[in-house]
């Protein structure tokens, strides 16, 4: 039964990870894979329920919360539904992790991840050096999906649908899954710090991975890539990695001034000012108002584009708005954070803080992890408690070792 649950969790990843829109039944696949895999695990060894602390006290309370600021704002049984269902997935993706780790231990989990991680990260750089091949294999696996990207989230996402996504269905969730799995390879040279191959090794898949992030041009992700390892590296290896940076740098910015005028470099990758970077800050300061205006939350499948309208011909707004801002018209508030506060209101912000609190609970390496993807998430809507499921994975890695860590009676 084990290891036809680990099948069943590897399926569902590639299901995740690259066929995201194949539908049955109007769920997604992954949603019926996870939750049969889920079952399985819970008639093989429902004790694991009771070793996944502090996760089973922080998803009932925010589904206890989400439902009942649902109710208070009049949200459809439908958007109930769908909001505890995230909740469910996302807690059943944990338990399942979990018990793989406690069956086979934490090689067997990262190949999975990795396994389907650095295929598409080698794509991602091939598809941002212009070879047709690479966008080719994209190309089918677009093909194989039988839910197409609705207008609205092609307007929204016009821009992000052309930069390189490797074999995911577009270029952010590859950023999600690329650094889940750097923090994974990270786990693994964080815990071989005396063994070379598992050094060189940890830093070529590190490498590979940055390459694919870098390659789909997203900044938020570009940062987190670069300083997840480098506290890492810096933590564990300074009289190696400071000189390293430091000619990195060096080579790095005569480069740069050695480069003719006329060279063609990715204004995106070195303009913090286009727009996308000016319309997050209106997107911000509308997420912001929106907390302010109800501290309590808004519920489930909240969505700020739609309520924009009424909100702004109504003049609700607290802050003054110039004629060019208009991105809170046309996509979400980008922001996780700001987004799991909308959903459960100030309680579920501090539910965050407690849930990393406890993830942390002392360690560096923990530490470096969860802030260099929080470097990312605050700049795109899904996140830690916030449906990025590629992350699960990592926390429950992070459970795992917690457990591990205490005295055993």
């Amino acid at each position: 039964m084990r290891t036809f649950i680990l099948w069943l969790f590897g399926l569902h990843f590639i299901f995740l990870a690259y066929l995201n829109n194949v539908y049955l039944a109007g769920l997604p696949v992954r949603s019926f894979l996870i939750l049969l895999a889920g079952g399985l695990v819970l008639l093989l060894d429902s004790s694991v329920v009771a070793r996944l602390r502090p996760v089973n006290v922080i998803y009932v309370l925010l589904a206890i919360l989400g439902l009942v600021v649902s109710l208070t704002n009049n949200v459809g049984v439908g958007g109930i539904i769908s909001g505890e269902m995230r909740l469910l997935q996302s807690y059943l993706l944990l338990m399942v992790a979990y018990f793989i780790l406690e069956q086979y231990g934490f090689r067997v989990l990262a190949f999975v991840l990795l396994s389907l991680a650095l295929p598409s990260a080698l794509i991602g750089i091939l598809q941002g050096l212009g070879v047709h091949v690479a966008w080719e294999f994209h190309a089918i696996l677009q093909e194989m999906q039988n839910k197409e990207i609705s207008d609205e989230m092609r307007t929204q996402m016009a821009e992000v649908l052309d930069r390189p996504p490797g074999l995911t269905l577009y270029a952010i969730p590859q950023t999600y899954m690329l650094l889940s799995a750097m923090a994974l390879m990270l786990y693994w040279v964080i815990k071989n710090p005396a063994n070379q191959r598992a050094q060189w090794l940890g830093g070529v898949g590190c490498v590979i991975l940055a390459g694919g992030i870098f390659a789909s041009e997203t900044r938020s992700a570009m940062g987190a890539a670069l300083l997840m390892p480098a506290l890492v590296y810096l933590r564990l290896f300074p009289a190696r990695v400071i000189p390293l940076a430091g000619v990195a740098v060096l080579l790095g910015a005569m480069a740069y001034l050695l480069m003719p005028g006329n060279a063609d470099v990715d204004s995106r990758l070195i303009n913090l000012d286009d727009a996308s970077a000016a319309g997050r800050s209106t997107l911000y300061k509308y997420g912001i108002e929106l907390f302010w205006q109800k501290p309590w939350g808004y519920g489930f499948e909240f969505n700020t584009v739609e309520y924009a309208v009424e909100y702004f011909v109504n003049e609700r707004n607290l802050f003054d708005y110039g004629p060019l801002e208009k991105a809170q018209y046309i996509v979400p508030v980008h922001n996780s954070i700001l987004n799991l506060m909308h959903t459960y209101g100030f309680s579920g912000l501090l539910l965050l803080v407690y849930y990393l609190y406890r993830l942390i609970k002392g360690s560096w390496y923990r530490l470096a992890i969860i802030v260099a993807t929080l470097v990312n998430s605050v700049f795109h809507n899904a996140g830690i408690l916030s449906n990025d499921l590629f992350m699960d994975m990592v926390i429950a890695v992070m459970l795992y070792e917690i457990h591990r860590e205490q005295p055993t009676a």
